[in-house]
């Protein structure tokens, strides 16, 4: 190759200096592409590697500065941490930067999950509850009956579904959550589990109150308990019946049936879905009614024999694969002094 001028030269080395690409350091040096590689590789030994392309924006500092934002300081979001390094540092970059930034250094965006209003009464409640059960073994939890309401959609989640497509593909059925007017309708269902099972699941109504649940009680929570016992050579004095802290579930009248029966009632912690397993199972039926059919079901009888069957599909063993995690849910919510935790 013909050698090069010495204003050329340096023209070139400026540009590689300045961070810029072989290509735009020959177009802006008005030299070849070769001529520009040559002369990167003659200063690689003044120059310990020589970055091409756009120069970062933020440097390591700004990086462990934002997440020190995110992290200790609270900062909701890009956004907010983005017009907080203007103002602490005068960097101004866009929430895009930042979130590249906070990529980099290992943290991962999610949506926050939606929890119940934690006091900071419950919360010590809830503490207290763990510590009391946090030396309970297996054989403990498998004597624990746990009792739950949910609300099944004709048409799925009430949050958010994600899909995947590609970028230039149309719409298509998979892709879309179909809705109509006024929601399509729901049921409100009460059932229980326990180490052996599911039990009896029962259609409460749209308001279920103290009486309905009275009756439920007496018939549904009975039954189940029943066949556990028959199926097991077991007692109904050897259960623990758990139930949340509802106002219809505390009313006298419930109080007092529950009070006169040969199992015990075991007392419930505040804000208690993370501690209890059958929410665990409210998640596998939904999933399943949303996955195990082609279109929604064409009326609420529909809805609801898809309900029966599909929750007396789930095994024991899927009950037990949660129940089993009890201990360590007390120790974690130990360790989060209370706060909610990630079951």
């Amino acid at each position: 190759m013909q050698p090069i001028s010495e204003n050329l030269r340096n023209r070139i080395i400026s540009c590689l200096k300045n961070g810029y690409s072989i290509s735009k350091t020959a177009n802006i040096a008005g030299a070849s592409r070769g001529a520009a590689q040559n002369v990167r590789k003659t200063i690689k030994n003044e120059v310990n590697s020589i970055k091409t392309g756009r120069p970062k924006l933020l440097s390591n500092r700004d990086d462990q500065y934002l997440v020190r934002l995110v992290t200790v300081k609270g900062q909701e979001n890009a956004v907010e941490a983005r017009n907080m390094l203007e103002n602490d540092l005068q960097k101004v970059v866009s929430a895009q930067t930042v979130r590249r930034s906070l990529r980099r250094s290992g943290l991962t965006s999610f949506v926050k999950p939606q929890k119940p209003l934690l006091s900071e009464v419950n919360r010590r409640k809830r503490l207290d509850w763990a510590l009391n059960h946090v030396d309970w073994t297996i054989e403990h939890w498998k004597r624990v009956i746990w009792s739950d309401e949910t609300k099944v959609n004709r048409f799925g989640s009430d949050g958010k579904v994600y899909s995947w497509k590609q970028p230039n593909e149309k719409l298509k059925r998979r892709h879309v959550t179909q809705t109509v007017k006024h929601g399509g309708g729901s049921l409100m269902v009460w059932s229980c589990i326990s180490w052996y099972g599911v039990g009896y699941i029962v259609d409460v109504g749209k308001n279920m109150d103290k009486s309905v649940y009275l009756s439920v009680l007496q018939d549904d929570l009975v039954k189940s308990m029943a066949d556990y016992c028959e199926e097991n050579d077991l007692r109904m004095a050897d259960f623990e019946f758990m139930q949340d802290n509802d106002p219809k579930h505390k009313s006298k009248i419930v109080s007092e049936r529950l009070s006169k029966q040969d199992f015990t009632t075991m007392e419930c912690p505040p804000q208690f879905p993370d501690l209890n397993p059958i929410e665990n199972m409210w998640n596998i039926l939904k999933k399943r009614l949303f996955k195990q059919y082609d279109c929604p079901p064409a009326s609420m009888d529909e809805l609801w024999t898809r309900t029966f069957e599909t929750w007396h599909e789930i095994t024991e063993k899927e009950c037990q694969n949660y129940i089993e995690t009890m201990p360590q849910r007390c120790i974690d919510i130990i360790e989060n002094k209370g706060i909610w935790i990630n079951f």
